[in-house]
């Protein structure tokens, strides 16, 4: 068993006005041994295809800079590679996400895209869990539970990777309470 923690950066505006849907722009993942250890990591720039240009807004909150994407490869040919990566060995994978989000950004972009990721519908929601696993009564932003966990967060909010490796720290402490 290997676990696929991943995170997802999206085109984005300010106060959310836009007359396009969001689209996936960066996927960063780590994959997981079941003993606790990053095996290894995944990180790629996607172009968005119905609104190629980020607005000021997401390139502030992101760091992502227009030349960045503008080199970057299809949605396509980044779930291609994504696939080939997770899959490279004969292991049984499990998908974890934090929040519904990304799943719904994957599943609108892959049906836009005309694409069918086959383990799209085997994603884990740690948010969700992460709330039943404490009692809360409504779920809470990854920052805010990194922080009430005691775990620094390191390297840049809002990319990917970095979202990516810092929820492993948190999955990693709780290894044995998360239902897949």
């Amino acid at each position: 068993m290997q676990f696929i923690l991943f995170d997802l950066e999206a085109t984005c505006w300010k106060d959310s006005f836009s007359p396009y849907p969001q689209e996936i722009i960066e996927i960063g993942a780590c994959k997981l041994s079941p003993y606790g250890v990053v095996i290894e990591t995944f990180s790629s720039l996607i172009i968005p295809s119905r609104s190629p240009v980020l607005s000021q807004y997401c390139k502030s909150l992101t760091g992502i800079q227009q030349n960045e994407i503008d080199r970057a490869k299809s949605f396509k040919v980044v779930m291609h590679d994504f696939e080939n990566w997770a899959t490279d060995s004969s292991s049984q994978l499990s998908y974890f996400s934090w929040g519904a989000k990304d799943y719904n950004l994957l599943r609108d972009d892959s049906q836009y895209n005309n694409i069918e990721l086959e383990w799209l519908e085997d994603i884990y929601d740690l948010k969700q869990q992460y709330g039943d696993i404490k009692g809360l009564k409504k779920p809470i932003g990854l920052d805010k539970v990194l922080e009430v966990e005691g775990i620094e967060f390191e390297g840049t909010k809002h990319r990917a990777l970095p979202d990516a490796k810092n929820l492993t720290k948190l999955f990693f402490k709780y290894l044995d309470r998360w239902q897949y």
